[in-house]
């Protein structure tokens, strides 16, 4: 009999949290209902049905850890017998990782304590979030990191930010949009580049991706980021965000008022910018002139692995380049 199983949607994905049953055993349900809810460590998801039938018993229970590629449900077809589930209610045993066990018991004890107010914890009290610590645990332990820095002059970047903040489209471009635009051509210019973009949410840092960044005009680039940040602080995801492999990530800070800092680079990528706010500082030229002039710090955080000192350097220059030469009036796109 089919099966609807637990997909991988990441490359770094392992496992998910079992949140919720939307359908019980004998219901009846087309191809494409939604039978399930799930966390993963970047988002919330449905799980669909690519099957119409009658559902079997519930193979796993609300609260459990669920391995990539493990079934969760059976759907029986009309001369199948749906089965009693176990008198103990306890469902088919899947074998987890360390890491999943300590989850579910985590969440087990959170169901067990649900009739007395919960307290929040200290990362919010949340099992997504409890997923995105373990998973940025794991890339901190496995990754060799090491960080190139260097300052970068903003002045054509906010030339750039006014003109376009005056056309009438909208949402208006921000300052993330061109720091995008400049980490893609730094990268390959080329070819599409998809992009991470670091949104801080109530969960933790969630990753989605802003596809095609230089195939975009300004006014698609400033609605498409716009979307990243509202399905990441909404959990829910998309086939792109939880499917694509951007080799960078872009973090942008400066808004907090934070002038330097390093992060940690996401699985399956190879690099993270990370980007200060904009402050006016006493620079000399090459005559030694002092001159004032608006500028930031940028920080390319690599994995040794796949980059050398060396690369990172020259990443980190032709990012700073794109972003002191940037000229987007001519162009019809991004």
């Amino acid at each position: 009999m089919p099966e609807i199983v637990i997909q991988s949607v990441g490359v770094a994905m392992e496992e998910a949290l079992l949140t919720r049953w939307l359908k019980q055993p004998g219901d009846t349900i087309a191809v494409d209902d939604i039978v399930a809810e799930i966390d993963t460590d970047k988002a919330s998801m449905d799980v669909v049905s690519p099957y119409a039938g009658t559902l079997g018993p519930h193979l796993a229970a609300e609260g459990e850890v669920v391995p990539v590629g493990a079934a969760i449900v059976a759907v029986l077809d009309g001369s199948e017998q749906l089965q009693d589930s176990p008198s103990d209610g306890a469902p088919t045993p899947h074998k987890l990782s360390p890491r999943a066990r300590r989850l579910a018991a985590q969440a087990q004890a959170q169901a067990q304590e649900s009739a007395a107010p919960a307290e929040p914890n200290a990362n919010g009290g949340s099992r997504f979030r409890e997923l995105i610590a373990a998973k940025v645990a794991e890339s901190w332990r496995e990754i060799p990191h090491f960080t190139v820095s260097r300052e970068v002059n903003a002045g054509a970047l906010q030339r750039q930010l006014a003109l376009l903040r005056s056309d009438a489209f909208d949402p208006k471009p921000t300052l993330t949009d061109l720091l995008l635009v400049a980490l893609a051509r730094a990268l390959d210019g080329d070819r599409p580049v998809d992009l991470g973009l670091a949104v801080a949410t109530e969960h933790g840092v969630v990753m989605p991706v802003v596809r095609d960044v230089l195939g975009q005009t300004p006014a698609e680039l400033a609605s498409a980021r716009q979307s990243a940040v509202e399905r990441a602080r909404a959990g829910k995801l998309n086939q792109d965000d939880l499917s694509a492999t951007p080799s960078s990530t872009l973090s942008n800070l400066g808004a907090f008022g934070v002038d330097r800092f390093t992060g940690i680079v996401a699985s399956g990528q190879t690099s993270l910018l990370t980007v200060g706010r904009i402050l006016p500082r006493v620079v000399p030229d090459e005559t030694r002139e002092i001159t004032v002039q608006m500028m930031f710090d940028a920080t390319l955080n690599a994995d040794h692995r796949t980059v050398d000192g060396a690369d990172a350097a020259r990443l980190l220059a032709a990012f700073a380049e794109a972003v002191e030469t940037m000229d987007l009036t001519t162009e019809k796109g991004t």
